[in-house]
């Protein structure tokens, strides 16, 4: 259990980190909200300016007790890499290529006969009927 002596030690250097605290003004909920990005768990929203700039460390101790206390878990408190999910092994091999596409349009009616006679026959008769029709 963390002491209080610690928890104070502690909620100053987070203070000193995060700096002044400047409340924006969140438009859809009509608050003034104020998180920072070395403490992205703790968020604190209120009526106004001054609410918030005075109640935001509160909820910040209490975040720092939590963590000095071990009550938080590993994976909210990991860093993560930032590459959305990468892992060793995904996606596309090096060296291969992707084959270029383009969408047509044709009206709903062709579409479905359209798609059987491409699967049905070969791509050369496919571009042999489509060099006729011009």
């Amino acid at each position: 259990m963390a002491s209080k002596q610690e928890i104070e030690i502690n909620l100053k250097i987070a203070l000193k980190e995060i700096g002044k605290i400047k409340p924006r003004f969140n438009k859809s909920y009509k608050v003034w909200v104020f998180s920072h990005s070395l403490y992205p768990d703790v968020e604190y929203a209120g009526d106004s300016k001054e609410e918030v700039i005075k109640n935001y460390p509160f909820y910040l101790r209490e975040f720092i007790k939590q963590r000095l206390n071990q009550n938080i878990s590993k994976i909210a408190e990991s860093k993560t890499k930032g590459r959305g999910g990468k892992r060793h092994g995904a996606g596309r091999p090096k060296g291969s290529k992707k084959i270029a596409k383009k969408r047509i349009y044709v009206p709903e009616v062709l579409a479905d006969e359209l798609n059987e006679f491409v699967i049905s026959h070969s791509v050369a008769e496919v571009k042999e009927l489509i060099a006729k029709s011009y």
